[in-house]
């Protein structure tokens, strides 16, 4: 019986990382007796196509769709085994051995096998590729070695002992693995491909090969528009339904806007309370939460010691957290549907064992993000003292873009009222491939973390002492050693929660980084389309089963 007519269904026990079970399940589409004809779905995106290389990609956007690993993320933020078969875990939960599909096919025909998964992990760890992402592999065997510079990336625990044979070793158990492992960056890589194209590997369409759903057909300048077709080699091509994918890259929400009420998008982003409070009772209108956070990032070790005295007392970072009304700045920027920062974790990404409460509700010191001018000027007061300065002007950097445009001058405008004596000037910065901010540009930096797979290490793990997206470079020996207790965890179980819990409560205590607001995104979408995937955590939108209805 043929693969493609089953659905692999993963059991993750909740108590025992590692106790899982497969089970195939016959499933047949409801769609076909309504589909229309035409199965194009049009998109906006305010970004151009600037690689399709997955090692250089810290967002993968509508990219998602082309990409498949071991495992893929349900609708509720769960691992389910996709090009694996199945998976045995032994030694002590240090190893996991993968068997994949034998029919799963790249776009070009070839055979994705075992070895496009070494090539791709390895050369993610290379430092020739600079993955921005290449954190998330700490915990296999060696990796942290590997990203000091110690050790080869060839030495990653990591092997292929036959051609749909994967073999991962940790350093330690790692409850949280199925979880990470859906991030598109454990996804295969082609090596012939990369090969073949030498330095113009994933730099164009043509020059890539794809093992998602979908493939990138477009050809010539992506700057404006891109799109993509099914992949014609896609083990379930079948299920596959959209004859195309196009993509828009928009400059004006005007212009936006015109196209969604002509027909020619089927998508909008709201901007701005009014427009979401008059289209909030139609069809179309969708409000969708994703396990990210808004943060302002804390330079301390800047070219002016003033400031750096300034920023490195925790009373200072407090100051400006209970300055901050959460609230209105998600409101002014994002919309009412935003939720304010209860702590660094966003809500809905993980709850405890049976029934318990969501991680974000139980996050400790939330007290330490409540709006409290009294107490920030207090505060503020003191530190200047210490620091030996009256006024001061701070720096505060955004990416060029309206959102962050509007977050950045709200947050200006309540700093510089609450905070005596303080000046802050907005300096935008442009989107780049990795969209890493540089961490010395300036003294504060707006930044949006995602949470890469369901469970608040994804978050956490961030802000560790060698962690790269730590660009403010704050530094706790407690927090690294419990982030480390939760890292090497065999189980989800109520000690590891508490560790975590802990962690958060030494991060927000210290205000290293200070959370804003957790976005939730308005959309108008054409109510006839269908079987999108919306998901919480990790990429966003899987179109594999969408289709339009008469």
């Amino acid at each position: 019986m043929k693969r493609w007519r089953f659905f692999l269904i993963l059991i993750l026990c909740t108590s025992l990382a590692g106790c899982q079970m497969a089970k195939e399940t016959h499933t047949t589409s409801d769609s076909k007796g309504v589909m229309t004809r035409k199965q194009v779905v049009t998109l906006a995106t305010s970004r151009p196509l600037t690689t399709l290389d997955t090692d250089k990609l810290t967002q993968f956007g509508r990219l998602n769709n082309t990409i498949e690993g071991l495992y893929s993320t349900t609708g509720e933020g769960q691992a389910e085994l996709a090009l694996a078969k199945k998976v045995k875990v032994t030694n002590h939960k240090k190893t996991y051995t993968f068997t994949l599909w034998r029919d799963s096919h790249w776009s070009n025909g070839d055979l994705i096998t075992a070895h496009d998964f070494v090539y791709s992990w390895q050369r993610a760890l290379s430092p020739t590729t600079k993955a921005p992402n290449a954190d998330l592999f700490v915990g296999m065997q060696n990796a942290r070695q590997i990203l000091d510079g110690k050790l080869p990336a060839t030495k990653l625990g990591v092997s292929a002992p036959s051609r749909f044979t994967l073999v991962v070793h940790l350093d330690h158990p790692m409850a949280e693995l199925p979880q990470r492992l859906t991030f598109p960056l454990f996804g295969p890589q082609n090596e012939r491909t990369a090969i073949k194209y030498g330095n113009k590997y994933a730099t164009k369409p043509q020059y890539q090969v794809y093992a998602g759903p979908f493939m990138v057909a477009s050809k010539g300048n992506t700057a404006q528009h891109w799109h993509m077709i099914p992949n014609p080699h896609y083990w379930d091509r079948e299920h596959v339904y959209l004859q195309r994918i196009n993509v828009d890259v928009y400059h004006s929400n005007a212009k936006m806007w015109t196209d969604y009420r002509k027909g020619t998008l089927d998508e909008v982003r709201l901007l701005g309370k009014a427009n979401i409070k008059s289209f909030e009772k139609q069809a179309a209108y969708t409000a969708r939460p994703y396990s990210k956070m808004v943060l302002l990032n804390y330079r301390q070790a800047g070219p002016k010691s003033t400031v750096n005295q300034l920023l490195r007392q925790r009373i200072a970072r407090l100051a400006i957290s209970h300055a901050i009304d959460r609230q209105k700045l998600g409101t002014a920027s994002y919309g009412s549907t935003s939720l304010p920062a209860q702590g660094i974790v966003p809500a809905g990404l993980s709850r405890g064992q049976r029934g318990t409460s969501d991680f974000a509700a139980t996050q400790p010191q939330q007290q330490t993000l409540k709006l409290n001018l009294p107490l920030a000027k207090k505060l503020w007061q003191t530190a200047k003292k210490r620091a030996g300065v009256k006024h001061l002007t701070l720096t505060l950097s955004y990416l060029d873009a309206t959102y962050s445009y509007k977050i950045a001058h709200t947050l200006q405008q309540q700093l510089t009222a609450a905070l005596p004596g303080l000046t802050i000037r907005l300096v935008p910065r442009e989107w780049s491939v990795d969209e890493l901010p540089e961490p010395t540009s300036t003294d504060l930096t707006l930044t949006t973390q995602h949470a890469q797979y369901a469970d608040p290490l994804s978050m956490l793990a961030l802000f560790t002492s060698t962690s790269m997206a730590n660009t403010g470079k704050w530094s706790n020996t407690t927090y690294d050693q419990l982030i480390a207790q939760a890292s090497t965890a065999p189980a989800f179980n109520s000690t590891r929660w508490k560790t975590l819990l802990k962690a958060d409560g030494v991060l927000m205590k210290s205000q290293g980084v200070t959370p804003l607001f957790q976005p939730a995104s308005t959309y108008l979408v054409n109510p006839k389309l269908n079987g999108v995937q919306y998901n919480t955590v990790g990429t966003q939108s899987n179109f594999k089963g969408a289709y339009f209805v008469k």
